[in-house]
C-alpha cells in the first residue's frame, strides 16, 4: 500500500468513526430541521475527512501511540546495538537516540535493501491496525463519556454499553497490533544481525554517530 493511501486513511478511519458516533445526537436533535438522509458518498466522505483532519491535528492519538511506540522503536534500538557487536554505554545510548539517529539508520538500511523494503509493506500495513486501534479506543471513550450527559436519548444507557465495549476491544487489538508490528520489524531487524555486510553498514553509522 502506497504512503500517500496510508496517510489518507490515517484520517478518513477516525473521522468515520466520529461520525458514526456522533450520528445519535443529530438523529434526536437536528434530523427534523435537517434531513440528511439524502447526503450521497461524497458529501459523507468529505465531511470524515474534515471531522479527520481536525482530530489528526489535536494530536490525541499520542495518548496511545507513544507509550505503544516506545515499545517498537526500543525494539528496533536494541537489535542494531545487538549489529554493532559491542556494548553501548549511556552515553553513547544517549547519543544515539537523540533526534532519533538510530531509526535514521535504520532507514538507511532498510531503503537501500529491497528484500527488507518488501518486508517493510507489512510493516506498513499494520501501523493502519496500530493507529485505527488507537483512534478507536480515544474515540469510543469519548463518546462513552460524552453521552453521559444527554440521558434523555433513547437507549443510551445501551449506547454506552457498546461505546465501552467497542474501547475495550479496540484496546485489546491495539495491544495485539504492536506485537505484531515488533514481530514483523523483527522480519527486517533480523537479517540485519545476522548478514555481516548489513551489520557492517551498521557499525560504520554507529561510529560515525558516535565518534
Amino acid at each position: 500500500m502506497e504512503q500517500k493511501t496510508l496517510k489518507y486513511l490515517r484520517i478518513f478511519i477516525p473521522g468515520v468513526m466520529i461520525l458514526l458516533g456522533g450520528y445519535p445526537i443529530y438523529y434526536h436533535y437536528f434530523a427534523e430541521a435537517y434531513d440528511l438522509s439524502g447526503l450521497n458518498v461524497t458529501y459523507a466522505t468529505y465531511l470524515s475527512v474534515l471531522l479527520g483532519a481536525i482530530y489528526y491535528q489535536l494530536d490525541i492519538q499520542r495518548l496511545i501511540t507513544k507509550p505503544s511506540h516506545y515499545f517498537i522503536t526500543n525494539n528496533i534500538l536494541n537489535k542494531l546495538i545487538k549489529a554493532y557487536d559491542r556494548e553501548v554505554s549511556k552515553n553513547e545510548k544517549k547519543s544515539l537516540v537523540f533526534k532519533d539517529n538510530y531509526m535514521t539508520v535504520f532507514y538507511h538500511i532498510i531503503d537501500n535493501d529491497e528484500s527488507l523494503k518488501r518486508k517493510g509493506e507489512n510493516v506498513r500495513f499494520n501501523g493502519i491496525f496500530w493507529t485505527s486501534t488507537a483512534d478507536s479506543f480515544l474515540i469510543n471513550m469519548t463518546f462513552y463519556f460524552l453521552y453521559a450527559y444527554f440521558p434523555q436519548l433513547i437507549d443510551v444507557i445501551l449506547l454506552r454499553k457498546i461505546f465501552l465495549f467497542a474501547a475495550i476491544i479496540s484496546l485489546a487489538l491495539h495491544i495485539i497490533s504492536v506485537i505484531k508490528h515488533i514481530r514483523l520489524s523483527n522480519k527486517q531487524l533480523n537479517p540485519i544481525v545476522h548478514d555481516k555486510n548489513l551489520s557492517l553498514k551498521v557499525k560504520n553509522k554507529f561510529d560515525e554517530i558516535l565518534h
